[in-house]
């Protein structure tokens, strides 16, 4: 039998694995600070949090991200924080629609 130890360490990678997916999503806050939130139907009831560092290079720059675009990304779960969002990736066929779209305010 295992150590408890060795079992709580493959409980969090399994974990950690099931997160390596990609999950689509749609930008419902975007900051000028450097910063934004990410609604997913893949995890519902949460804003996953981005920073501009986790964009893709083979996506848009941060200044040309808006509200109601379609990503692509990793989530990641942080002790104590949520989920943020690694390696975002903008799906380019899709238009923002911010007529539909309910934002956050400042």
């Amino acid at each position: 039998m295992l150590p408890s130890v060795v079992t709580s360490a493959h409980s969090t990678l399994g974990e950690r694995l099931k997160m390596d997916e990609r999950k689509t999503g749609r930008i419902i806050k975007v900051s000028q600070k450097g910063w934004g939130f990410i609604s997913s139907r893949d995890i519902e009831f949460t804003r996953i949090f981005f920073h501009w560092t986790a964009l893709s290079q083979k996506t848009l720059n941060f200044k040309e991200i808006k509200t109601g675009m379609m990503v692509t990304f990793k989530p990641f779960q942080t002790p104590d924080k949520g989920y943020r969002a690694i390696e975002i990736e903008v799906i380019e066929s899709e238009k923002p629609d911010t007529d539909t779209v309910p934002t956050l305010s400042e």
